[in-house]
């Protein structure tokens, strides 16, 4: 499930509170530009919230272009991948059994 601007001028701290209050425990990440995750898949359910930069999301057939604010459900044993925009990413990943 793609929510764009779900964290529209949150602060790092809110989106953390946010994410936490879904039952998941978010870790800060920063890619570098280009960075590619090859197409996998994990039981776990991943949400991805963006806080700068951008990733391009492929979810099964679907494609997102993720940007600040914007968040990403991947529910488990579904096959994804991205990449990493020209700027960068910093985002919350963060996984969890359902």
């Amino acid at each position: 499930m793609y929510t764009q601007e779900a964290y529209k001028n949150s602060s790092r701290a809110e989106m953390e509170k946010q994410i936490r209050a879904e039952g998941f425990d978010p870790l800060l990440i920063h890619d570098q530009p280009g960075y590619f995750y090859s197409p996998h898949e994990h039981p776990e359910t991943k949400l991805l919230a963006f806080v700068d930069g951008s990733m391009e999301v492929w979810v099964e057939s679907q494609h997102f272009l993720c940007k600040s604010g914007d968040k990403l459900i991947i529910p488990g044993n579904t096959k994804h991948s991205a990449k990493v925009g020209a700027d960068g990413c910093l985002f919350y990943w963060s996984e969890k059994n359902l």
